[in-house]
């Protein structure tokens, strides 16, 4: 296995074009050398890319733009996400109770780590776009379409995930994130993130409601069905108990760490928090 540790973006495309898929880019690494070490047997090439100039946090022309190794503990502090529509990322950190991994982990290795991971979640729930570089140029794919099923992702050959870009969400816009773990060091067994827009009589004029680390596909996805119960309503208890009930709907994996039936039932708890998160932030930005 040979280690480079190159300068720019260039110097990185190269290298990554060269070792194709037996190359891994790492920055925090905290993923695979926590959860995954079996994964390196198959690396011929690990890439550190943290000198290619892509920690940042900005607004630009509307969108919160996220620079791939930027940290999880800069997203938490950086006053872009300490209050407004972009809080909720910062939630969404402050949820990972272990503080090593949130001054290693990147908003890169969450997104391409197709797994039991935070961000994603989040990130779907907020229309995020994956900004892709290569020697041949950048792509940007979706958040809901770059994850393939557990542990696949859309990178290809040559391709590193460079920057995640943020939709910025309208006036009267809130967010809300809940989890559930077996401990503060243990990987999520279901997190939920929702976004709420309220209109005129606040009613419910958009939402959306996003499960992760619970489903049998592995990956985060949208409970259509809680959405539905949600739009263009007012957002009573009632209301939020039937959204929450239907998210029942999002089909969860069985396994060593806790059983469908279990989960089904965390899904639905995590999803009402989130909610009423997402409802009290809502009513908050005027």
């Amino acid at each position: 296995m040979e280690y480079f540790n190159p300068g720019d973006l260039n110097e990185a495309y190269e290298i990554l074009m060269k070792y194709g898929d037996a190359a891994i880019p790492v920055a925090g690494s905290t993923f695979f050398m926590g959860h995954r070490e079996e994964l390196f047997d198959e690396v011929d090439a690990v890439v550190n890319i943290k000198r290619l100039g892509l920690s940042y946090i900005r607004l630009e022309k509307g969108r919160l733009c996220i620079g791939a190794t930027t940290t999880l503990a800069e997203l938490h502090r950086t006053g872009l996400t300490a209050k407004g529509p972009f809080r909720i990322f910062a939630e969404t950190v402050r949820e990972l109770k272990i503080m090593e991994v949130r001054n290693a982990a990147t908003i890169g290795g969450e997104v391409c780590i197709a797994g039991e991971v935070d961000m994603p979640t989040t990130l779907l729930a907020y229309d995020a776009d994956i900004v892709i570089g290569s020697r041949n140029g950048t792509r940007t794919v979706s958040m809901s379409e770059f994850h393939k099923g557990y542990l696949k992702n859309a990178l290809q050959t040559g391709e590193m995930v460079i920057e995640v870009q943020v939709p910025e969400p309208g006036r009267r816009t809130g967010g809300g994130f809940a989890k559930f773990e077996r401990t503060a060091a243990d990987l999520p067994i279901v997190n939920a993130a929702v976004r709420l827009t309220l209109g005129r009589g606040d009613r419910c004029s958009d939402a959306r409601v996003a499960v992760g680390a619970a489903t049998v596909s592995g990956i985060p996805q949208r409970a259509d069905a809680a959405e539905k119960v949600l739009l263009d309503g007012t957002l009573d208890d009632e209301r939020i108990r039937k959204a929450a009930a239907a998210s029942n709907s999002i089909e969860c994996v069985n396994d060593f760490r806790a059983s469908a039936e279990l989960r089904t039932l965390w899904v639905e708890c995590a999803v009402e928090d989130a909610i009423r998160k997402a409802l009290t932030h809502a009513g908050e930005e005027k």
